[in-house]
């Protein structure tokens, strides 16, 4: 309930003992990782004894909806004690069990980077809900695109796709959108999370070794060569 805030009254601020201008110790890179530790941070693997500090403010991070479509990641958290919702992308394969015939034991993998039905609609409704709550919205735009299969167009990836963009548009508070070192940002996911989307509300800030586009790399090559 720390993060909560009465309907429109002022964000409840607490203090907190990681300062504003602190460095944010634990940088991604090209391999995957858990994107928690981005968030929250992790032990320094070289000194058990030391917190490489995440971007938010220490053990502030809470984590919502975590079983469901995880190759999102959503919760609240604080910055500089100002509480604030959060997405995430899920960087590496996740397993999906289909618990629907409990004598299928099959299993299914998805990878991460990518928003499928369940992980879109699961994006669109914590968007709904941070917005319901008066929180400011932080998101960390990892995605290289929606699923394109078959079964997932026939499950609606699109309509869910339309769902964030439906949330973004109707989103009252300040949204922060961010493109993380060594992360690209690249087909419908870009368009899905463009600031002219809302631009009143929406800004976008990309590291320098990010990348992003509509186009993959490939189709970029055969447009202009």
């Amino acid at each position: 309930m720390c993060h909560q805030t009465c309907k429109g009254s002022p964000l409840p601020i607490l203090e907190t003992g990681d300062p504003i201008d602190r460095e944010v110790e634990f940088v991604p890179t090209k391999a995957p990782y858990d994107p928690r530790w981005m968030l929250n941070g992790r032990q320094n693997p070289d000194d058990k004894n030391c917190w490489q500090k995440g971007f938010f403010d220490h053990k502030s991070v809470h984590e919502i909806l975590q079983p469901w479509a995880q190759t999102v990641v959503t919760g609240r958290a604080r910055l500089g004690g100002i509480p604030v919702g959060v997405i995430c992308v899920e960087t590496r394969t996740v397993e999906m069990t289909i618990p629907a015939d409990p004598a299928n034991l099959d299993s299914e993998t998805k990878a991460g980077q990518v928003w499928f039905p369940d992980s879109a609609y699961k994006t669109a409704q914590a968007i709904k809900d941070f917005n319901g709550e008066e929180l400011p919205l932080m998101i960390f735009a990892k995605w290289r695109g929606f699923s394109g299969g078959m079964k997932d167009m026939h499950d609606q990836v699109l309509k869910f796709g339309s769902y964030i963009v439906d949330a973004l548009t109707e989103y009252n508070q300040p949204i922060m959108i961010y493109i993380p070192p060594y992360v690209e940002l690249r087909g419908g996911a870009w368009v899905v999370v463009d600031p002219t989307i809302n631009p009143t509300h929406m800004e976008m800030y990309a590291d320098e070794l990010s990348r992003g586009g509509v186009l993959e790399p490939e189709g970029t090559v055969e447009i202009k060569f």
